[in-house]
């Protein structure tokens, strides 16, 4: 879990470098453009591997346009945490996923204002662990590291100048491959 926090606030970091490296002059009058949000969601996931149920979890992002590169074009950072159960030959085993992603999302251009659909790419590292009850020697764990890509696509549904729904689908493409479907508040400052 220390390496997790470590690299969280090394990704976060280099985040906050980057956007500050490549942010305008301030403004009287905020865009759209120049803007950055933080978010979280609830989100389900299908089963790594055989055998498993349904997995849920959350995740927690922060997003910065950068317009420099193209006005609908947004770096990102997100933390997740899910987890799925099953049981096998009578063992419970339970496996759990925390991935830290980094990429990017643009913004389809769309009519309505308030309504942003957005395509993604991620590249993913994911910290999984899988413990099993083992009658007369307790339980029993496995760590792995994995790397993977997620692309995806979703929508931001805006309620207000600084509050929106955001809802997504995304295929993480890992050992263990899976399908989530998220939805979630987004706060833009």
């Amino acid at each position: 879990m220390k390496k997790i926090v470590i690299i969280t606030l090394a990704a976060l970091v280099l985040f906050g470098m980057t956007a500050t490296a490549f942010a305008k002059p301030s403004r009287s009058s905020s865009s759209s453009s120049d803007e950055a949000e933080i978010d979280a969601s609830l989100v389900v996931a299908t089963a790594p591997a055989s055998g498993f149920d349904t997995g849920i979890g959350v995740t927690v992002g922060a997003g910065k346009m950068f317009p420099q590169i193209d006005r609908n074009f947004q770096g990102r950072v997100e933390l997740s945490y899910l987890s799925w159960s099953a049981t096998e030959f009578g063992f419970d085993v339970t496996f759990t996923r925390v991935p830290l992603d980094l990429g990017a999302r643009y913004f389809i251009p769309t009519s309505n204002a308030d309504v942003k659909i957005y395509v993604q790419g991620m590249l993913e590292l994911s910290f999984d662990k899988e413990e099993t009850g083992v009658p007369f020697f307790g339980t029993v764990s496995a760590s792995t590291t994995n790397l993977g890509v997620v692309p995806g696509a979703g929508i931001d549904y805006r309620i207000n100048p600084n509050l929106s729904i955001v809802a997504d689908v995304r295929a993480h493409l890992i050992s263990g491959s899976y399908l989530t479907l998220q939805g979630g508040v987004a706060y833009h400052f």
